[in-house]
């Protein structure tokens, strides 16, 4: 009896750690999903800012170059000057100097710092930001000027001088007969940038430079356009000082202690030289830091980096809530299995007790009476606790259910932030294009209504796509009439991003009558589940050509609904199995093995439907192709 009782110990405990461990890395991978799809989207946020700010930068480079171009005075200046001689041309250049002067206050409000004049042979004629420096050979130290007076063709990008890096817009000074004068410059330092993320975006944004561009001695210049000092990020990299790091002891010096836990990846990661994001936990906050890389012209290399600094609560939320679903998880197993022990226990002391009674049977029959009816009783007090016990893992199950669906939120939230950006950045660009050409005196009525119609457009395409996201995470569960085929409708609004991503073609054919009574909501949620499962088997056979079919159509009593891919089909062998509670063709990293059982769960008792797979193969414009079909069959409500 001790022997059995050890192995029934020993079983339990197994159990037990079993199950811990399950929910550990369950628990951890949706926590890692979740930190990277954070991650993601502070890297998609400040690529974007950037990227907007870039345009904003060439629109009004561009309205410079226009400007300069349709003043016949500069490139009549420009034409004398090169074959005078030095007194002619200080004459000439203090001339051009005061035609330029108030244009140039207008570029120094758009954020422009250096508007310079080159003559053909690479030579500085005129810095408007600084017109007594002139007359030197910036061949060696400008390699993109150099280009554009060789190539005579523009060029934009991220560059250093001698003295200073910018964003610089090189254009070819040429007049009305063809001739080629030299060129000109219109650049932006880098401190517009962070000046811009910090006031308007309100993003705390470091702008950090490559100390090696340099002369080392040039980092203590008095001279220098930006003030720069060392970086807290890394040694190799000095940081651009605007108003927001007055005091560095607070935003330099105190990063250092912030920066210590990652110092190691942030180094790692700078020296691949492409954009990534990290998170540290300082003083009870979690903070973001996300690294967007900088390239140069001459040689496409990463020289700076824009780092923004963003607490993120949903993070911090995310890490403090898988601490307590652990704990609470233990919690409930411990006594979970603890009310098993005891049930094992008692049962074996009960056979144990029929045991010692059977053998005096004949000479003890009320006791036997007696005996009969305790065990009546406690056999009622085991299937009592077996209930709720079964009730306790039903409750497990539904948590499991809703970190599956929190999972697929955390992926659309991605997807929705993808499809956001063209609509943003129309909607910024229009603006930013209204103002130029409401400052330089072109904007026409026509061209107003149209830009204002293509903003209201793209708004009402973001208020839409949120729409569909509220109505599929408010979570309802009240049974209601609707209709099939607006409700695929919104299925594909909310994966539309990763339809697009994965270059998949969806052809949709359903029934516009068709009404169901259920719940909406998690009928979506089905669809995604088996949306995802081939848009992964397309992934997985590397599927070229990528189709998926949706048909939706009214059999007797019932309506059916049909997805068919082209991803080859599944193995024989397993497609029986793929509706049971945690199977998975997938490395534990990438599923957990509920989205299909959650998708027969809420067919079958959900919707009081059926759902079935198998494979079948067709022809589909002249080609023969095989996949999975799933057909759903659902109650018709009138």
């Amino acid at each position: 009896m001790k022997n059995k009782d050890n192995k029934s110990i020993l079983l339990l405990a197994s159990a037990f750690l079993l199950l811990n461990i399950i929910i550990f890395y369950t628990t951890e991978i949706n926590k890692n999903q979740r930190i990277k799809t954070a991650l993601d989207s502070h890297i998609e946020k400040i690529k974007t800012h950037y990227e907007i700010l870039l345009y904003h930068q060439e629109t009004t480079a561009q309205a410079a170059y226009e400007t300069t171009m349709n003043t016949p005075s500069v490139t009549q200046i420009m034409k004398k000057a090169f074959n005078a001689d030095e007194r002619k041309r200080d004459i000439l250049r203090e001339e051009l100097r005061k035609k330029l002067l108030d244009k140039y206050k207008v570029m120094r409000t758009k954020g422009v710092v250096q508007y310079h004049f080159i003559f053909k042979d690479n030579v500085s004629f005129l810095r408007m930001h600084k017109p007594s420096k002139y007359g030197d050979d910036i061949t060696n130290y400008r390699a993109d000027i150099a280009m554009v007076n060789k190539t005579l063709k523009p060029i934009r990008g991220f560059e250093q001088g001698r003295t200073a890096h910018a964003f610089r817009h090189v254009y070819p000074l040429i007049n009305e007969k063809g001739e080629h004068l030299g060129a000109f410059e219109i650049s932006f330092t880098s401190d517009t940038l962070q000046n811009y993320l910090n006031a308007i975006s309100k993003i705390h944004t470091h702008f950090l430079v490559n100390k090696h561009i340099f002369d080392t001695k040039a980092w203590s210049r008095d001279d220098l356009v930006v003030q720069y000092t060392q970086s807290a990020e890394d040694e190799n990299y000095m940081i651009t000082l605007t108003k927001e790091h007055i005091d560095k002891n607070i935003c330099i010096a105190s990063n250092k202690e912030k920066l210590k836990s990652i110092k190691d990846d942030i180094k790692r990661n700078m020296a691949r030289g492409d954009k990534f994001a990290l998170f540290t936990n300082y003083n009870d906050r979690v903070q973001v830091i996300a690294f967007y890389p900088i390239k140069n012209i001459k040689e496409n290399k990463t020289v700076a980096w824009v780092v923004s600094y963003e607490y993120d609560q949903f993070l911090e939320d995310t890490i403090k809530g898988n601490n307590i679903i652990r704990f609470f998880s233990f919690i409930l197993l411990s006594i979970l299995f603890y009310f098993i022990y005891k049930v094992i226990n008692q049962k074996e002391i009960l056979d144990k007790e029929v045991e010692e009674k059977t053998s005096s049977l004949e000479n003890a029959n009320k006791e036997l009476t007696k005996n009969k009816d305790e065990l009546k009783e406690l056999n009622t007090n085991l299937e009592q606790r077996i209930k709720k016990e079964v009730q306790n893992s039903k409750t497990i199950q539904e948590k499991l259910f809703k970190s599956e669906k929190l999972a697929s939120m955390g992926e659309m939230i991605a997807n929705i932030a993808h499809q956001w950006r063209q609509p943003l950045s129309v909607i910024s660009t229009g603006v930013t294009g209204l103002k130029i050409k409401k400052e330089y005196g072109n904007l026409e009525d026509g061209e107003f209504y149209r830009i204002c119609d293509q903003i209201n457009d793209n708004a009402q395409y973001l208020s839409r796509t949120i729409d569909d996201f509220k109505n599929f995470i408010k979570g309802d569960r009240k049974e209601e009439l609707f209709n099939l085929e607006e409700n695929i409708k919104s299925f594909l609004h909310l994966v539309e991003a990763t339809v697009t991503k994965e270059e998949i073609s969806i052809s949709s054919n359903v029934d516009s009558d068709l009404r169901l009574k259920g719940l909406p909501n998690e009928l979506i949620q089905c669809f995604i589940n088996i949306f995802n499962n081939s848009k992964d088997a397309m992934k997985e056979t590397n599927t070229q050509n990528r189709h998926i079919f949706i048909k939706g159509y009214k059999k007797d009593a019932c309506v059916c609904i049909e997805f068919k891919d082209n991803a080859g089909g599944i193995n024989e062998e397993i497609i029986k199995k793929i509706f049971e509670p945690y199977f998975t063709t997938k490395h534990k990293s990438q599923g957990t093995g509920l989205g299909m059982h959650m998708t027969y769960t809420l067919i079958t008792q959900g919707m009081q439907g059926n759902i079935e797979v198998s494979n079948e193969t067709f022809n589909f414009d002249g080609k023969e192709y095989k996949g999975a079909k799933f057909l759903i069959t659902l109650p018709l409500k009138n």
